[in-house]
């Protein structure tokens, strides 16, 4: 998610994903254990990002990327501040021939970073491939990393890419079957990709049932009014009081590497859920009720635990008896509240 009011003179680290259009050449090979097979394409893509630095002088060169057979993940360093000198976007090889539009000073936007690179990548795929088509998606997504740890769990993101591709390919039965698993020295009842409990960015989704009363403020946790996303400040969580349309636009903008984390009961909820899934992003469906070894969700949702995109957890037993509604109100919000507790950022909103 773009936040605003950051300090781009000092550096700053940048994880944006790139994806190909349906029906596109793969980017790269069958994928093996640790590892994506290398064509064509994937060459001369590796070749690009290792020297878009020389085209692109506001960033340190590219290190941590990977190549995956329908997307592109790169970790990117913005330079300091008068450290890349004044080149501008539109010199060097990469960019088009300059205009008075294209004298952008270091340093860059990040948008203009990452387009700049799709450009590079999309000219590579039409030199090896010969299709002149559009190959990436116009909406690409981003996550800003700011904290040590949130680094070296993008990194580790990045790096083990193609080794968790290769294991839902191999093993497509682990991510369909419930079972239990420990998290944090608790036992939960488990079905889909556990693995997403480790993303670098999970977010909290909570969907107000009721408007506030009438005339009610909307107090954050230092009491003054928010009313939209804010900054992190005083190392205090990120967070936002948005309405139901906000709450959507900043759901679609968690795309792959982040993982949206509620109980999806309220439509809001739901809608939530479902922006977060055609962004590309992934879903911890928290449950009231445990379930069996036997349980299975929905066609669709079976279909995306499969896939790695959901993972349903729950701390309760499973049951038969169906719940009153006063122990689901009491699940619900505990549930809630270990959302919070559990996620980098956390969006709410009143319908």
């Amino acid at each position: 998610m773009r936040l605003s009011g950051f300090d781009y003179s000092r550096p700053l680290f940048y994880m944006a994903t790139m994806k190909a259009l349906n029906g596109r050449r793969p980017l790269s090979g069958i994928v093996a254990p640790g590892r994506c097979e290398m064509n064509a394409t994937t060459r001369a893509f590796v070749n690009c990002i290792r020297s878009f630095h020389e085209a692109c002088p506001a960033i340190e060169p590219i290190t941590c990327f990977s190549v995956m057979p329908d997307h592109v993940h790169v970790l990117v360093k913005i330079r300091e501040r008068g450290e890349a000198g004044t080149k501008l976007i539109g010199e060097g090889p990469v960019g088009a021939a300059p205009s008075p539009k294209s004298f952008v000073p270091i340093p860059m936007r990040l948008e203009a970073i990452i387009e700049l690179l799709m450009q590079a990548l999309e000219g590579r795929y039409r030199e090896t491939t010969g299709i002149r088509e559009p190959l990436f998606a116009a909406a690409w997504h981003d996550w800003i990393v700011k904290k040590e740890g949130q680094l070296a769990a993008f990194t580790r993101y990045i790096r083990q890419n193609p080794a968790r591709a290769w294991l839902r390919q191999e093993n497509r039965r682990f991510f369909t079957q419930a079972r239990q698993i420990t998290f944090r020295d608790t036992r939960y009842w488990a079905y889909g990709n556990e693995a997403l409990l480790e993303l670098p960015m999970i977010v909290a989704i909570k969907g107000h049932r009721r408007p506030p009363e009438a005339g009610a403020k909307l107090i954050g946790e230092t009491g003054e009014v928010r009313t939209k996303l804010v900054g992190e400040a005083g190392g205090h969580r990120r967070f936002a009081h948005l309405r139901g349309p906000r709450l959507l636009a900043a759901a679609s903008r968690i795309g792959p590497g982040g993982a949206g984390l509620s109980t999806f009961l309220s439509p809001l909820e739901k809608d939530a859920g479902n922006e977060i899934i055609k962004a590309g992003g992934a879903l911890i469906v928290l449950s009231m009720q445990g379930f069996g070894e036997r349980w299975h969700p929905t066609e669709k949702q079976e279909r995306l635990c499969a896939a790695g995109r959901m993972l349903y957890l729950s701390p309760y037993e499973p049951q038969t008896a169906k719940l009153d509604k006063k122990e689901m109100y009491i699940r619900a919000h505990a549930l809630v509240d270990w959302a919070i507790k559990h996620s980098n950022e956390h969006l709410e909103a009143w319908p």
